[in-house]
């Protein structure tokens, strides 16, 4: 039924009803009537012509702004369908009330399908707890939630894509007609749906593009310090192959080249830290133990002619942040600080205990209130301008030549210490230096120690047969010898073809499986299938110079890889054989066939 028609009806009733009042009131009115002057009548019938010009005008006008209001409503719900975010009304129970045609879109379903539907339908099985704590928190708090989780969008076939959304919501009070009864408590909530998926795509993008930037600041200083641990092994080396040295001298000769190598794979080991491509994973931390871990290359970063000094505080409390990113901050800040200076100069780095109330807060701008733990770094390099100061944290943002740096790295750091839920205060003075105060918040809470015992003493084998399988003839024989020191008896194949024989021959006397991940035939995870084959029970250790991720990326599936990192010394060889041994589970890695 049309709205004109339902006016038109209403129109009628209301004539009707008019009608049987002044029939009620009929014989008193004629009464009161026939008692008028002619001149009181024509003022009466004056009166009622007038009061029917009004009331004429006066509906003309509410037909009007019914008009303008029909109009207005229909420009709404275009705008409200067309939006370029999706519109939802839930209820309690988390039942569809109400969506625009863009919401319904973003799950690939017709409006009336959507509504008096529950929206946890459309969200990813894996990620229902996350919705369940938003609206839960939403409804008991009152305050609006946000959040970020994976949705499901129904594909023309029956499967569906998912997709990541960030979920706005509010408490309304409940105003659909039709939808609920009058006079009800009961509290909906809207919801503004946005598809976030390439942004979060861009952001990963970015956040590994600013790691490679961090990684090309070391580039220049890790040569330098690889140029001088190379020398330090080629020089001993040559020493040592001397056959004037004594024993007692050759050892020593030894020994600084076992420090240097094991120095030149820390550096490798970090800088495949730095660079890795994963989601952020964050962990208590101690950030005097973080920046002590990086002092070193810091010290690449900062140059020969410049001071770099630390200063600890010695009772810090923890934080929670992913350590790569402490990596990110202290690095470019450091590189930054470099650049300000020139010729000689000092840049500190310092940590601190803090904690600012709110009436501090009222009178400091910037700074937010709570316990933080606070990383600075300052310099005493040339300063910066009011002006430069205001555009330091914009992206892109340099003062340097082209080609000479990207502007990302303070806005990478920004990035980092926002994300954390930190804040950043900094002070400069032209002539005199910049300093940098970041502020993390404080960790509260109980931290669980699962820090392995690297200090104990290793346990030797027992005789215990072991197959290694490794192509690089220089490194085959000597962990042959490494693991023959430590009591096992060793098997040894250069190839597949070899290893297979190997493993045919001895059947059920090989107790253990060492092999490299990468080899010319096959992968060491084929190798591990081929030796289940006459052992199904056979326990696994992978090695490689790459990092794990190149497992995953082989094909190599499950939670807890028993994964080796070349280079390795015999205390790490023994450690790691040791926990798979004494650990009642058998291989975690198998081959994910297409």
């Amino acid at each position: 039924m049309t709205s004109s028609v339902k006016r038109s009806e209403r129109a009628v009733q209301l004539r009707r009803r008019a009608e049987e009042s002044i029939l009620k009131k009929g014989a008193k009115a004629s009464h009161n009537l026939d008692k008028l002057s002619p001149e009181e009548a024509k003022r009466v019938v004056h009166e009622l012509s007038v009061h029917q010009i009004e009331l004429e005008m006066q509906n003309e006008e509410l037909c009007n702004i019914r008009k303008e209001l029909e109009v207005s409503r229909a420009r709404y719900f275009d705008l409200f369908n067309q939006a370029p975010v999706g519109y939802l009304t839930l209820d309690e129970a988390g039942l569809v009330l109400e969506s625009n045609q863009t919401a319904a879109s973003l799950f690939g379903i017709p409006v009336d399908e959507l509504e008096n539907k529950p929206l946890s339908q459309c969200i990813y099985r894996e990620d229902q707890d996350i919705f369940y704590h938003h609206r839960k928190n939403l409804l008991a708090d009152g305050l609006p939630q946000e959040c970020e989780l994976r949705m499901l969008r129904k594909n023309q076939a029956s499967d569906s894509t998912v997709f990541w959304a960030r979920l706005e919501s509010s408490v309304a009070n409940p105003d659909l007609a039709g939808k609920e009864s009058p006079g009800s408590n009961q509290q909906n909530c809207r919801v503004v749906i946005s598809d976030i998926t390439d942004n979060r795509k861009l952001a990963e993008q970015l956040y590994q593009a600013q790691k490679m930037e961090t990684i090309g600041l070391l580039a220049g200083g890790v040569a330098h310090d690889y140029n001088n641990k190379l020398a330090v092994i080629i020089g001993y080396a040559e020493l040592a192959l001397n056959k004037d040295v004594s024993p007692q001298t050759a050892r020593i000769f030894l020994e600084q080249i076992l420090i240097a190598a094991q120095l030149s794979a820390a550096i490798t080991r970090q800088l495949l830290t730095i660079a890795r491509k994963q989601l952020i994973s964050p962990v208590v931390i101690d950030l005097n133990q973080s920046v002590e871990s990086m002092s070193k290359m810091l010290r690449q970063v900062v140059g020969e002619d410049i001071e770099l000094v630390w200063r600890p505080e010695a009772d810090l409390s923890l934080t929670k942040m992913d350590p790569v990113q402490i990596d990110q901050i202290l690095v470019n800040l450091c590189h930054n600080a470099r650049a300000a200076i020139v010729g000689k100069g000092q840049i500190t780095v310092a940590t601190e205990n803090a904690a600012f109330d709110a009436a501090f807060c009222k009178k400091n701008a910037g700074y937010s209130e709570g316990k933080y733990v606070m990383l600075e770094v300052s310099d005493t390099g040339c300063g910066m301008t009011r002006e430069i100061l205001a555009q330091i944290f914009e992206p892109f943002f340099t003062t340097r030549e082209v080609g000479q740096g990207t502007g990302l790295g303070l806005a990478a750091v920004e990035g980092i210490v926002k994300q954390n839920n930190g804040f950043i205060i900094v002070a400069s003075e032209p002539g005199v230096g910049t300093t940098f105060k970041i502020y993390l918040p404080a960790y509260i809470g109980t931290v669980i120690d699962k820090q392995w015992e690297k200090h104990q003493e290793m346990l030797p084998g027992s005789g215990e047969t072991i197959l290694v399988v490794e192509d690089e003839a220089a490194l085959l024989p000597m962990i042959k010898m490494m693991l023959e020191k430590l009591g096992f008896r060793v098997l040894t194949a250069n190839s597949v073809s070899a290893a297979t024989a190997l493993a045919e021959k001895h059947k059920q006397e090989i107790n253990l499986l060492i092999s490299d991940v990468i080899m010319p035939e096959m992968n060491g995870c084929e190798v591990l299938e081929i030796v289940q084959k006459t052992n199904p029970d056979i326990k696994a250790l992978f090695m490689s110079g790459h990092p794990a991720e190149v497992l995953i990326s082989r094909g190599f599936t499950g939670s807890n890889l028993n994964f080796l990192q070349k280079p390795f010394s015999i205390s790490d060889l023994a450690e790691k054989i040791g926990k798979l041994i004494r650990s009642s589970e058998y291989p975690a890695a198998a081959k994910t066939r297409q």
